[in-house]
């Protein structure tokens, strides 16, 4: 005996089995700018994308791509915004709203920004990767859900993430970075050095010329730290794990050191370098 489906189902089922692509929605803006643009991108779920081009302009790529396998109710497209004030640039890309789907659905969304070396960057993401270009100036990382990667920044660097990894190198200034569930890897030469992870592993490298300024801090609530210094750094050393161990791998006498603790100056002393770790081991050595 056959069984009957309903027609309703059995359409649902011969069509969740067709996949389909709509062509991909694409939307392209550039602009002449002044020295060192303000440049603020916003997305929902989108990779961005920061490359460095020519003095002058600013210019971005938008694009979005949907492939379902399955029924799709309604039309979904993206709302992309382009804004400009004077030498501020403002990129908005939410995501769609008006489509549902029966079955599986794939989305291909991502936001590509030209700008100028000298640049003032305010990138924030709710969920979605963030990667950039070498860049010179102030800038700003934001991401929810979303790794962070870039390359060769020189000036302000503050980062903040909810849930991705981050990977900063060859940096030159300032960095402030706090993540709650990642883990954080940087190198670079800092005047300004602040990390911290709730849940993750810190690995700095400062190098050659880093100079502490002001005073240092890295602290993981809940994974290891290891961090690497040029032999001459000056500055006063306060490390401690609460649970773990500690490795010092550096040619500083033994005065001060406790099983979990070393407290001690530095060629000298100066500002406070700070490093903590409540649940992992700590790691001190130099860096080549």
């Amino acid at each position: 005996m056959r069984l009957a489906l309903p027609a309703g189902l059995a359409l649902a089922i011969l069509f969740a089995a067709v996949p389909g692509r709509a062509a991909p929605k694409v939307w392209n803006q550039d602009w002449s700018v002044g020295e060192r643009p303000l440049v603020r991108v916003r997305v929902d779920d989108a990779h961005v994308r920061i490359r460095r081009g020519p003095d002058g302009r600013v210019a971005t790529r938008v694009e979005y791509e949907l492939t379902t396998h399955g029924l799709v109710f309604g039309e979904g497209s993206p709302t992309v915004v382009f804004e400009r004030s004077g030498n501020s640039i403002h990129i908005q890309a939410r995501d769609p709203q008006s489509f549902g789907v029966i079955g599986a659905v794939n989305e291909r969304y991502t936001v590509d920004v030209t700008v100028p070396r000298e640049v003032e960057l305010e990138i924030r993401s709710v969920d979605g990767a963030i990667d950039c270009d070498s860049l010179e100036g102030r800038i700003q990382f934001e991401s929810g859900d979303g790794a962070i990667r870039a390359h060769g920044l020189k000036g302000s660097v503050e980062v903040m993430s909810g849930d991705g990894r981050v990977i900063l190198d060859d940096l030159d200034g300032d960095l402030r970075a706090r993540v709650g569930d990642g883990n954080v890897t940087v190198d670079g030469r800092f005047d300004v050095l602040e990390l911290r992870s709730s849940d993750g592993r810190l690995d700095a490298t400062a190098r050659k010329g880093s100079k502490v300024t002001e005073a240092w801090s890295l602290e993981s609530r809940d994974g290891s730290v290891v961090f690497r210094m040029p032999f001459n750094i000056a500055a006063l050393l306060d490390a401690r794990t609460r649970d773990g161990s500690l490795r010092v791998n550096l040619p500083i006498p033994s005065e001060g050191r406790e099983r979990n603790a070393i407290l001690g100056e530095l060629n000298g002393g100066g500002p406070p370098l700070r490093l903590r770790t409540r649940d992992g081991s700590l790691t001190l050595a130099l860096a080549e």
